[in-house]
């Protein structure tokens, strides 16, 4: 397996043409797969949304009537579902939820202000134009790296028991009330998050820095007023449950859905069945997930949409 170099992208990014082995399929099956539908789409988003909207009407009606014990606990609930907005997000940043593009553009909007930490226009700059692009290719993905994995008692503890966020929400109400873009973070790779994201802004077109700025100003402002809207009718709990919902709850949900991914996958190969990993997940955590289970298959053909990638598993 490839050694995993610690490299700074300013200094040392390089592209690189990879010939990816792929699994080949006919030009009309492909586009069986690749057809979008707003009715899909909207039977995954939808059901997504109410389940925070019970989850959180559950947690106000504790609070309101004083249970404050079983309130803390749905809040955990609450919290440790809320995490999987960013795979939401990755899958709207792919464009292929829905066949209207005004659909795809209006979720993203409302997914993004929703968990207003992962600007959805900064990771999406890194995740296509890198990411996908480069797969663990050393020294030119440097969304991520194969092997960040260590598991010890440090991160079993972190997992189930660090439940508030604190460090992670003074950065982000610091980055964006200074005008820089929010990042809810991504896996370990040898080198500080700014210095990829500042790397990836630098390169990117114009219209999408403006995307990344416009975006940052909406959640800025959007969520002033909702919190002192809230404030002001006595509604603090709100904010509670959706301006802050983001930093707070248990992380072992979203690490056992994702950490197959890459880890343990070899760097530098561009064999998609060796440096991705595909996982078999239970009804609910794939739901909550996106069907992002199947990650050899979405790295292979990224415009499969998501509800589509467990049928195309099975036909490949």
């Amino acid at each position: 397996m490839s050694e995993v170099k610690t490299w700074n992208p300013w200094e040392s990014w390089k592209p690189v043409t990879v010939k990816w082995i792929k699994v080949d399929i006919n030009k009309e099956d492909m586009a069986r797969f690749t057809r979008r539908s707003n009715v899909l789409g909207l039977c995954q988003a939808i059901p997504f949304l109410l389940l925070f909207a019970v989850t959180g009407f559950l947690a106000y009606h504790t609070f309101v009537h004083k249970h404050y014990v079983l309130f803390a606990m749905i809040l955990l609930v609450h919290g440790t579902f809320y995490g999987f907005f960013g795979s939401a997000l990755h899958e709207l940043s792919h464009n292929t939820v829905f066949s209207s593009r005004f659909l795809n553009k209006a979720m993203t909007l409302l997914y993004g202000w929703l968990y207003w930490p992962y600007n959805p226009y900064l990771y999406r700059i890194s995740h296509h134009a890198y990411h996908h692009k480069y797969t663990l290719h050393q020294g030119s993905d440097g969304e991520d790296t194969p092997n960040y994995l260590h598991l010890n008692k440090r991160l079993i503890f972190d997992l189930f028991f660090r439940v508030l966020h604190i460090k992670s929400l003074i950065q982000n109400i610091a980055r964006i009330v200074t005008l820089k873009p929010t990042s809810s973070g991504w896996r370990g790779r040898g080198y500080p998050l700014d210095t990829w994201e500042a790397f990836i802004i630098k390169n990117a077109p114009q219209r999408d820095r403006n995307a990344v700025h416009r975006f940052t100003v909406f959640c800025l402002v959007s969520h002033l007023l909702f919190v002192a809207a809230c404030f002001y009718y006595g509604l603090w709990i709100l904010p509670v449950l959706i301006t802050f919902a983001p930093f707070y709850g248990a992380g072992f949900m979203g690490f056992i859905a994702g950490v197959h991914q890459h880890t343990g996958c070899e760097a530098n190969n561009p064999d998609l069945k060796v440096s991705c990993g595909s996982a078999i997940l239970d009804p609910l955590t794939s739901f909550l997930y996106w069907r992002m289970e199947y990650h050899t298959e979405h790295h292979m053909y990224a415009g499969i949409p998501c509800y589509n990638l467990k049928k195309f598993s099975r036909f490949v």
